[in-house]
């Protein structure tokens, strides 16, 4: 039997082929079966929550609020006007939202709330969906902070300048988000979108946390790199002009995480550290919204008010705590004060990477 334990659970939808699928159908349908991939499956989506298709726009994501690691989604396109739909997609297993991925509902319960009473005033624990919504807006708000890709972003076609100076440099890439966890595909195109070349994965050479890339052509090219077709195009504007706007298109996933099978990445135990400093992170700034929720208790013992602010992030709360009683101001003070210390330290850190210059 499927467990009916629920978290947020993404939905991810890649359209390769937008343009002929836009030609039969506007919108996209979700399927869900909690009982195994088997089935059956129940569409979960309707018609004000469906995902619009979109003319250039290749990957559609929906939240299950409600979903589960264990239950199974299919997709399949819709027509609202004419009421076709397509045949549904192979059963996929449910991936948690990426917010989730670095820290998930247990592990906040069981190391940055353990042993505290978060129940209500009828003695029934807090929704699991309630710690979820304040790990999403704890990454969020450290993502802000910090000016970094935190939980796993994929960024499609971005554009980056040709120069020549870079070209000189085997051409020269910083990513717009980082740290970067795995490169699809790098391309250089011509005015109009008409790609020229798509290098050779052998060629990519990436530094991870500073989301600098460099292509190096392999052995027996090492002198020049060749552009095809339209081969003489790089030589005219590297011998004319400076620069050229948009010539190269990234693919890639920022953030931290494991790579997908047949990405560019390298082994960097320096970013493993770090992922294990940014959830703990994570599970104290999470921490204020359940603790807050709590209610007359937040104080500690003889506490009558206590107000926290940590740059925009700030709780406040009032209690009637006597002496004796038990509360949770103790904890949060705690993890303000550690809060305060890390996040100028890291803010630096970060920051400081993206001026590595050749």
């Amino acid at each position: 039997m499927a467990s009916c334990k629920t978290a947020p659970i993404e939905i991810v939808v890649v359209v390769d082929d937008i343009e002929d699928v836009l030609q039969d159908y506007d919108s996209i349908k979700v399927y869900r079966s909690t009982s195994g991939e088997g089935g059956p499956f129940e569409e979960i989506t309707c018609r004000g929550t469906r995902p619009t298709l979109q003319n250039g726009m290749t990957r559609y994501t929906y939240e299950d609020e409600s979903g589960s690691k264990t239950y199974w989604y299919r997709f399949s396109y819709y027509n609202s006007d004419t009421l076709v739909e397509s045949a549904q997609s192979d059963p996929e297993p449910g991936e948690l939202h990426p917010a989730l991925q670095i820290l998930d509902v247990d592990t906040l319960k069981t190391n940055y709330l353990y042993g505290l009473d978060l129940t209500d005033d009828a003695g029934r624990p807090y929704p699991d969906s309630l710690y979820a919504f304040f790990i999403k807006s704890a990454v969020n708000w450290l993502e802000h902070k910090l000016d970094i890709a935190i939980q796993k972003t994929v960024v499609e076609e971005e554009a980056h300048d040709y120069y020549r100076e870079d070209y000189d440099k085997y051409i020269w890439l910083k990513t717009d988000f980082y740290p970067v966890i795995g490169i699809d595909w790098i391309k250089m195109v011509l005015p109009g979108n008409e790609v020229v070349q798509q290098f050779s994965n052998d060629w990519i050479r990436l530094h991870r946390l500073a989301g600098q890339i460099n292509i190096v052509p392999g052995a027996g090219v090492a002198g020049s790199i060749v552009f095809g077709a339209r081969g003489t195009w790089i030589p005219l504007i590297y011998s004319h002009n400076r620069m050229v706007p948009d010539a190269f298109r990234i693919k890639y996933t920022a953030g931290f995480g494991q790579a997908e099978p047949g990405q560019v990445t390298m082994p960097d135990p320096k970013l493993d550290r770090d992922a294990q400093v940014i959830t703990e992170l994570v599970g104290k700034i999470a921490s204020f919204g359940p603790l807050n929720i709590a209610g007359d208790l937040l104080g500690g013992a003889g506490i009558a008010s206590q107000s926290i602010g940590i740059d925009g992030l700030s709780q406040s709360f009032n209690t009637t705590s006597s002496s004796t009683s038990a509360g949770y101001g103790a904890r949060l003070i705690q993890y303000r004060t550690e809060i305060k210390d890390q996040v100028p330290t890291l803010q630096k850190y970060y920051r400081g990477v993206r001026l590595t210059v050749m």
